[in-house]
């Protein structure tokens, strides 16, 4: 038995995806307590130099980040570096940014112009957030560029080959994944219809998964103590299966979907420019009133 799976063409690295998900979990719980501490020790005003400082370097930052939007227009500055580099800076700063600022604030509310622009700045960090889990569903990596319907339904097929050792091991499967594959590519009628659809298909895909898995393992579990293979044989055999149903159902999903995230990631990006241009209004009238009264 040659249990070989391939890697998700629009999914990172297990381990790094691993280190990276403990990287980003640290992270939240040291900017949390400090955020604690700013807001109950008070060590600093949001007037003072040190706060109204954090301010100017919140805002400065958020403002270089726009220019990411001038790089990806304007193909005469592409002697200015790659675009993909630029959307790393454009994400990091998308964070960094907005943090600072509301350090600034020392996480107070002040007056009407400081509220205005502090609810701008979250709806346009709120609405990066949003479009960076739609980015990911549509795109190869986080970095990565744009894939098409023909790569990701070229991946199913390949996912689908893949699995032909799996079904000789384990028929029982076959009807499930084929009848998981047939729910995600029926024909709908309506909106609310492809709404419930697109809502349910991740869930019902990961519960046929976690059954596909189980009967994947005992079936394997049977043929190596019939084969007397060794606790490392069933436990590589075992993951490579696993590793396969796995791929197939994210693949089944992905070409099922990929056309709805293309649309919501353009209804995105029309909502989210909007926010940019209030956001860009209510800190300048921001600072024009603290330098004012």
């Amino acid at each position: 038995m040659n249990l070989q799976s391939k890697p998700s063409t629009l999914s990172s690295n297990t381990l790094g995806g691993g280190l990276l998900r403990i990287a980003v979990s640290v992270s939240v719980v040291v900017v949390i307590a400090l955020a604690w501490f700013v807001a109950t020790a008070e060590p600093y005003k949001a007037k003072s130099s040190f706060g109204h400082n954090l301010g100017w370097v919140g805002g400065g930052i958020m403002f270089f980040m726009l220019s990411y939007s001038l790089r990806k227009r304007f193909r005469f500055l592409s002697f200015l570096g790659q675009l993909r580099y630029w959307f790393q800076m454009h994400m990091v700063f998308g964070i960094a940014g907005p943090l600072l600022a509301l350090f600034h604030t020392t996480f107070k509310i002040g007056a009407m112009n400081s509220r205005i622009a502090l609810y701008s700045m979250l709806l346009v960090a709120g609405s990066g957030i949003v479009g960076r889990f739609v980015y990911r569903h549509i795109h190869h990596g986080l970095y990565g560029r744009k894939a098409t319907l023909a790569e990701v339904e070229q991946q199913m097929r390949e996912s689908a080959e893949s699995m032909h050792t799996v079904f000789g091991i384990v028929p029982a499967i076959v009807e499930k994944l084929a009848g998981f594959q047939s729910f995600a590519f029926r024909k709908l009628d309506g909106v609310w219809a492809h709404t419930w659809y697109f809502l349910i298909l991740r869930i019902r895909g990961r519960g046929i998964a976690r059954e596909a898995r189980r009967e994947a393992r005992h079936a394997i579990d049977r043929m190596g103590r019939e084969q007397n293979w060794s606790r490392s044989e069933l436990s590589a055999h075992r993951r490579s299966a696993i590793e396969q149903i796995d791929n197939y159902v994210d693949a089944i999903y992905s070409a099922a979907t990929f056309v709805t995230w293309e649309r919501l990631f353009a209804l995105w990006h029309v909502v989210h420019v909007p926010f940019i241009y209030l956001f860009s209004i209510s800190v300048a009238v921001h600072v024009i009133a603290f330098y004012m009264y």
